[in-house]
């Protein structure tokens, strides 16, 4: 045996020679419940980190892909432009509310824990549909003008890239 084998033993004898107080009620309720929080975090918190790190991912997104017309960094070339030429202005409308809210919940579960994760796999339909229409609120508050048809496909492509990137992301953490 190894020096930290003979203390692990000796630390686990004197644990079972100890007298086995009781530990007092009132300590162990706060103790299951700190527990049962960070086992279980609250949807709602996951989805405030999740909204937090939206905002800038989101910001930072519509310089590649210029939303609902939507070009704070007033550059000339876009990835909706691609998407136009490629599928014309309903393709668009799809890919860009799939990448935009495909990265914003990849970049949330890089930070988030694997518990937040597994909270947010869990209620993954109501955060993705939450979150876009959120931006979609946001889009039309800065301006943007939206139409039921071309704002409907947008959250389409939100759900879609909301639901692939938890999916990824709850692979990625589960098996790291």
């Amino acid at each position: 045996m190894t020096q930290n084998d003979n203390e692990w033993l000796n630390d686990y004898k004197t644990f079972l020679s100890s007298n086995q107080d009781h530990v007092p009620i009132d300590l162990n309720t706060k103790l299951f419940v700190k527990m049962e929080k960070l086992i279980n975090p609250p949807a709602w918190i996951v989805f405030l980190k999740i909204m937090a790190i939206h905002l800038v991912t989101g910001f930072l997104s519509l310089s590649v892909c210029h939303q609902f017309g939507l070009n704070p960094f007033n550059t000339e070339k876009s990835l909706s432009d691609w998407f136009m030429n490629v599928g014309g202005h309903h393709f668009c409308m799809l890919g860009c509310g799939i990448l935009f809210v495909a990265v914003s919940i990849f970049a949330a579960g890089l930070f988030l824990t694997l518990e937040e994760v597994k909270s947010l796999k869990r209620t993954e339909f109501l955060q993705n549909l939450a979150l876009g229409l959120i931006s979609l609120g946001f889009f039309a508050a800065f301006g943007a003008e939206l139409a039921l048809g071309f704002g409907s496909l947008w959250l389409l492509g939100g759900l879609i890239g909301g639901f692939f990137a938890t999916s990824l992301t709850w692979k990625i953490r589960l098996y790291n």
